[in-house]
């Protein structure tokens, strides 16, 4: 009657083997919060300037996190007229959009056809893949936020879009 202890004391054996080994095995690594940002702001504190030379000239622009001209994620806040309009163009790598105040329109393709189109309101979402064309345009004053990975950049369909080429 002796035979059930034995698979007791193995599977005892091996439990006491696996905390061993747990036991020895290092600690895993913790996050400094030196490399952790905690940023808080109200909207009083945002200081805004003009639009990034590749976004057409009326918007105002605050740096919310990080820094849209180097890799990692990044979100700025864009205060922009009514009819204020970002011809057809994309983006390397996914564009988050969270609108704030106003009516934020988008639609993809090509062509900016203000007949068509999403309008998206306060509290409003859209996130968009890298590389896929699109446009936007405002209805009313409108506030809202671009989260992205960095570094920013744009690329019209059309060059003749593109206000970096603008001649002065």
């Amino acid at each position: 009657m002796r035979k059930p202890f034995v698979p007791v004391i193995v599977a005892v054996l091996s439990l006491v083997s696996y905390g061993f080994v747990v036991a020895q095995s290092p600690p895993p690594a913790k996050k400094s919060p030196a490399n952790m940002a905690h940023v808080t702001l109200n909207p009083g504190d945002m200081q805004f300037g003009d639009q990034p030379p590749g976004l057409p000239a009326g918007a105002k622009v605050a740096v919310l996190y990080g820094n849209p001209g180097k890799p990692g994620l990044f979100i700025i806040r864009v205060k922009a007229p009514d009819g204020y309009k970002v011809p057809p163009h994309f983006h390397p790598g996914t564009e988050n959009i969270t609108v704030v105040s106003g009516r934020f329109h988008i639609i993809s393709g090509d062509v900016l056809d203000a007949t068509k189109g999403t309008a998206l309101g306060a509290g409003g979402f859209m996130s968009m893949p890298g590389k896929m064309h699109h446009a936007a345009w405002t209805e009313g004053e409108t506030e809202f936020e671009v989260a992205a990975m960095g570094p920013f950049a744009i690329t019209y369909v059309n060059k003749a879009d593109d206000p970096r080429l603008a001649k002065k």
